[in-house]
C-alpha cells in the first residue's frame, strides 16, 4: 500500500484537551454508560500508524500536528482509566505522538467560515462536521489537510515547538498556547485490549462498515475488491451534498498520472428491483458530487455495491455506466457478502459492468 496522505480531526474541550496532551492519546465517546457504538468504532478504525492527527478544541480552533502511534484502536471499559477525570467515557482510543507541534491554533473562522473564491476549495469535510457535529473523529480530504497544514504554519510564522521525546506538553488556556515542560510525559496506563472484539459478529450494515475500515489495506481477502496497491486515502461516512447524504466508504487510488475514486455503497439485506432503482439514483448523486468537487478530468470513478443478497435485476445498474461515463465512471460492480463460521464476512463478485472504452 502506498503511503497514506490522511489526517483525522478529534474533537476535545477545555477539560479533556490537557489529558490528551499529557498522556498522548485520542479517542471517541459513545455517550454515557454505553459499552460500544459501532458507528464511532468505524470512524476510529480507519486510523493507521503514521496518519496525522489534529485536535479541534471547541470554541478555540485546530491544534497539531500529531501522528497515530498505535497499530489498532483499543477499547477502554466505560468505568476505566481516566473516564471520571474526562467526564465522558472515551471507550475507543488510539495512541498518538507529537509530530510537528505549533503553539497557536488555527481558528475555526479561518479553517471553516472564511470561504475561498472557488467552491472546489471549500473545506467541505469541516463544514459538514460543523453542521452535524455527530462524530468525535472526522476525516479530511488530502487537499483539505494540505491547506489546513499550511494555514497552521502560517498562523505560527512557520515556527514549531521543539518537543523532545516524551517531553510533557501542556495547554495554557489563558494564553491559548500549547507549551512544553521539562518533565517526562507520564505513561498511558489505560487498556491496551484491541477493539476488534466489537466488530464481530458482522450482522448489520454498520458492522460491515466498521469491519471494512478496520481491514482495508490490511486483509488479503479484500484485495480483489479494495486493492491496497496505489491506495492513498479512504474514509467512511463521507458527506456528499447539502442534503447531508453520505457515501458509506470512499477510496482514492493514485497511480501517479491520475486518480481513481471508489464509491462503495453497503447494504445489510437483500436488494430487489425497487432497492436497485433507489441505489442507482442515490449513487448517481454521489458521482455528481465527486465530479463537481474533487475529480479532475483524467480521473476515473469506480462504483461498488456490497449487498447481502441480490434479488433484483442487476443489469439495471448498467444505467450508471451508460449515463455517467462523462463523469469518469468506468465500472459498476455488485459484490455479495456472507458470514463464515468465524462471524466475519467474505466477499464474492456477483456482477461487473466495465466501460466499453
Amino acid at each position: 500500500m502506498h503511503k497514506m496522505n490522511r489526517c483525522h480531526v478529534f474533537v476535545v474541550n477545555e477539560k479533556t484537551f490537557p489529558y490528551h496532551l499529557k498522556y498522548r492519546f485520542a479517542g471517541t465517546t459513545a455517550g454515557k454508560n454505553r459499552a460500544k457504538h459501532v458507528g464511532l468504532l468505524a470512524d476510529i478504525a480507519r486510523t493507521r500508524p503514521g496518519d496525522k492527527v489534529l485536535f479541534y478544541l471547541q470554541k478555540k480552533g485546530f491544534f497539531g500536528v500529531y501522528e497515530v502511534d498505535s497499530d489498532h484502536p483499543f477499547v477502554e471499559p466505560t468505568d476505566g482509566w481516566l473516564q471520571t477525570e474526562l467526564g465522558i467515557p472515551l471507550i475507543y482510543r488510539i495512541r498518538i505522538r507529537p509530530a510537528e507541534i505549533y503553539s497557536r491554533p488555527l481558528s475555526e473562522w479561518k479553517a471553516v467560515d472564511e470561504l475561498p473564491e472557488r467552491a472546489r476549495d471549500i473545506r467541505w469535510s469541516l463544514i459538514y462536521r460543523k453542521l452535524k457535529g455527530e462524530r468525535g473523529c472526522s476525516y479530511l480530504f488530502p487537499q483539505e489537510w494540505k491547506n489546513i497544514y499550511e494555514l497552521i504554519k502560517f498562523e505560527n510564522e512557520n515556527r514549531c515547538i521543539n518537543v523532545e521525546e516524551n517531553e510533557l506538553l501542556i495547554y495554557e488556556c489563558k494564553q491559548n498556547l500549547v507549551i512544553t515542560k521539562p518533565e517526562v510525559s507520564p505513561s498511558y496506563e489505560g487498556s491496551s485490549e484491541s477493539a476488534h472484539k466489537h466488530l464481530v459478529p458482522v450482522v448489520k450494515e454498520s458492522h460491515l462498515q466498521a469491519w471494512l475500515t478496520w481491514h482495508i489495506g490490511r486483509n488479503v481477502k479484500l484485495e480483489a475488491m479494495i486493492p491496497s496497491q496505489n491506495l492513498v486515502w479512504f474514509a467512511n461516512e463521507v458527506y456528499a451534498g447539502a442534503g447531508m447524504q453520505k457515501m458509506d466508504i470512499l477510496c482514492i487510488w493514485d497511480n501517479g498520472s491520475a486518480k481513481e475514486y471508489g464509491i462503495f455503497e453497503l447494504k445489510g439485506g437483500s436488494i430487489g428491483n425497487n432497492e436497485i432503482s433507489r441505489m442507482i439514483e442515490q449513487t448517481r448523486r454521489y458521482i455528481w458530487w465527486v465530479d463537481n468537487y474533487i475529480r479532475e478530468q483524467s480521473d476515473t470513478v469506480r462504483v461498488v455495491w456490497i449487498v447481502r443478497e441480490l434479488a433484483g435485476k442487476a443489469s439495471e445498474a448498467k444505467k450508471l455506466l451508460q449515463e455517467e461515463q462523462d463523469k469518469g465512471v468506468r465500472s459498476v460492480e455488485i459484490w455479495v457478502w456472507k458470514l463464515g463460521q468465524d462471524k466475519e464476512p467474505s466477499f464474492r463478485k456477483e456482477e461487473s459492468y466495465p466501460s466499453s472504452s
